[in-house]
Protein backbone atom coordinates (compact mmCIF):
# COMPACT_ATOMS: atom_id res chain seq x y z
CA UNK A 1 0.00 0.00 0.00
CA UNK A 2 2.59 2.69 0.40
CA UNK A 3 4.64 1.54 -2.40
CA UNK A 4 1.29 3.01 -4.29
CA UNK A 5 1.63 5.83 -2.25
CA UNK A 6 4.98 6.75 -2.90
CA UNK A 7 4.14 6.19 -6.56
CA UNK A 8 1.92 8.84 -6.77
CA UNK A 9 3.68 11.59 -4.64
CA UNK A 10 6.67 11.02 -6.75
CA UNK A 11 4.36 10.97 -10.22
CA UNK A 12 2.67 14.14 -8.51
CA UNK A 13 6.20 16.12 -7.94
CA UNK A 14 7.52 15.53 -11.09
CA UNK A 15 4.11 16.65 -12.74
CA UNK A 16 4.21 20.23 -10.91
CA UNK A 17 7.70 20.14 -11.62
CA UNK A 18 7.03 20.14 -15.34
CA UNK A 19 4.39 22.37 -14.93
CA UNK A 20 6.35 24.91 -13.42
CA UNK A 21 8.70 24.58 -15.74
CA UNK A 22 6.46 24.96 -18.80
CA UNK A 23 5.12 28.06 -17.31
CA UNK A 24 8.48 29.51 -17.42
CA UNK A 25 8.69 28.56 -20.90
CA UNK A 26 5.62 30.23 -21.54
CA UNK A 27 7.15 33.77 -19.35
CA UNK A 28 10.12 33.91 -21.13
CA UNK A 29 8.65 33.62 -24.27
CA UNK A 30 6.29 36.64 -23.68
CA UNK A 31 8.14 38.28 -22.37
CA UNK A 32 11.08 38.49 -24.39
CA UNK A 33 8.62 39.37 -27.14
CA UNK A 34 7.51 42.22 -25.62
CA UNK A 35 10.71 43.28 -24.74
CA UNK A 36 12.09 42.79 -28.29
CA UNK A 37 9.06 45.09 -29.91
CA UNK A 38 10.03 48.17 -27.03
CA UNK A 39 13.40 47.30 -28.10
CA UNK A 40 12.68 48.13 -31.57
CA UNK A 41 11.13 50.96 -31.18
CA UNK A 42 13.68 52.42 -28.76
CA UNK A 43 16.37 51.57 -31.90
CA UNK A 44 14.04 53.15 -34.26
CA UNK A 45 13.64 56.52 -32.45
CA UNK A 46 17.11 56.42 -31.65
CA UNK A 47 18.19 55.69 -35.05
CA UNK A 48 16.24 58.17 -37.71
CA UNK A 49 18.07 60.40 -39.30
CA UNK A 50 15.82 63.37 -38.94
CA UNK A 51 16.94 65.56 -41.70
CA UNK A 52 15.76 62.23 -44.24
CA UNK A 53 12.16 62.21 -42.39
CA UNK A 54 11.75 65.84 -42.96
CA UNK A 55 11.60 65.52 -46.65
CA UNK A 56 9.84 62.41 -46.47
CA UNK A 57 12.56 59.75 -46.65
CA UNK A 58 12.64 57.39 -44.01
CA UNK A 59 16.86 56.60 -43.12
CA UNK A 60 18.17 54.40 -40.19
CA UNK A 61 21.67 54.32 -38.98
CA UNK A 62 22.56 50.61 -38.89
CA UNK A 63 24.71 50.33 -36.27
CA UNK A 64 22.80 52.84 -34.07
CA UNK A 65 20.01 50.81 -34.38
CA UNK A 66 21.74 47.75 -33.89
CA UNK A 67 23.48 48.87 -30.40
CA UNK A 68 20.36 50.30 -29.25
CA UNK A 69 18.21 47.16 -29.48
CA UNK A 70 20.97 44.89 -27.84
CA UNK A 71 21.41 47.26 -24.97
CA UNK A 72 17.47 47.92 -24.31
CA UNK A 73 16.64 44.37 -24.95
CA UNK A 74 19.33 42.93 -22.61
CA UNK A 75 18.48 45.62 -19.81
CA UNK A 76 14.86 44.51 -20.35
CA UNK A 77 15.03 41.45 -19.93
CA UNK A 78 18.12 41.87 -16.94
CA UNK A 79 20.19 39.88 -18.56
CA UNK A 80 23.98 39.74 -18.22
CA UNK A 81 26.90 40.82 -21.40
CA UNK A 82 26.44 37.30 -22.45
CA UNK A 83 22.85 37.60 -22.53
CA UNK A 84 22.02 35.05 -19.43
CA UNK A 85 20.47 35.29 -16.18
CA UNK A 86 19.87 31.99 -14.01
CA UNK A 87 17.23 30.92 -16.05
CA UNK A 88 18.06 31.35 -19.60
CA UNK A 89 21.63 30.04 -21.69
CA UNK A 90 23.18 29.92 -24.05
CA UNK A 91 21.44 32.75 -25.39
CA UNK A 92 22.03 35.18 -29.25
CA UNK A 93 20.03 37.56 -30.32
CA UNK A 94 20.67 38.80 -34.16
CA UNK A 95 19.56 42.27 -35.06
CA UNK A 96 19.34 43.01 -39.08
CA UNK A 97 18.45 46.00 -41.18
CA UNK A 98 17.44 45.81 -44.52
CA UNK A 99 15.54 47.48 -47.19
CA UNK A 100 13.10 46.68 -49.84
CA UNK A 101 12.68 47.75 -53.17
CA UNK A 102 10.53 50.80 -52.00
CA UNK A 103 12.99 52.33 -49.74
CA UNK A 104 11.01 50.82 -46.73
CA UNK A 105 13.51 50.13 -43.49
CA UNK A 106 12.78 46.79 -42.23
CA UNK A 107 14.46 45.44 -38.68
CA UNK A 108 14.46 41.92 -38.06
CA UNK A 109 15.33 40.42 -34.86
CA UNK A 110 15.95 36.89 -33.58
CA UNK A 111 16.08 35.97 -30.09
CA UNK A 112 17.26 32.07 -29.18
CA UNK A 113 18.38 30.96 -26.18
CA UNK A 114 17.22 27.63 -23.87
CA UNK A 115 15.48 27.83 -20.84
CA UNK A 116 16.05 25.38 -17.64
CA UNK A 117 14.18 26.00 -14.53
CA UNK A 118 13.02 23.36 -12.08
CA UNK A 119 14.37 20.20 -13.87
CA UNK A 120 17.83 19.69 -13.84
CA UNK A 121 19.35 18.85 -16.97
CA UNK A 122 16.33 19.56 -18.98
CA UNK A 123 16.47 22.52 -21.17
CA UNK A 124 13.56 23.87 -23.20
CA UNK A 125 14.72 25.82 -26.65
CA UNK A 126 12.93 29.28 -26.55
CA UNK A 127 13.08 31.20 -30.34
CA UNK A 128 11.48 34.63 -30.64
CA UNK A 129 11.34 36.44 -34.10
CA UNK A 130 9.96 39.56 -35.13
CA UNK A 131 9.81 41.52 -38.38
CA UNK A 132 9.07 44.86 -38.27
CA UNK A 133 8.72 47.46 -41.19
CA UNK A 134 9.46 50.82 -40.11
CA UNK A 135 7.36 53.07 -43.38
CA UNK A 136 5.88 56.67 -42.39
CA UNK A 137 3.65 58.18 -44.66
CA UNK A 138 4.20 62.39 -45.15
CA UNK A 139 1.47 64.03 -46.69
Amino acid sequence: MWFKTFGTILFGLIMIAFIADLSVVYSVHDSSGRAIEHAIDAGIVQSTISADAQEGHVQLQGDVLISTIKDRFRSSMNLSAGLENSVMKNSQLEVFLHYDSNGVPWVDVTFVTQVSFVLPGVHYPVNVRRVIPYESDYI
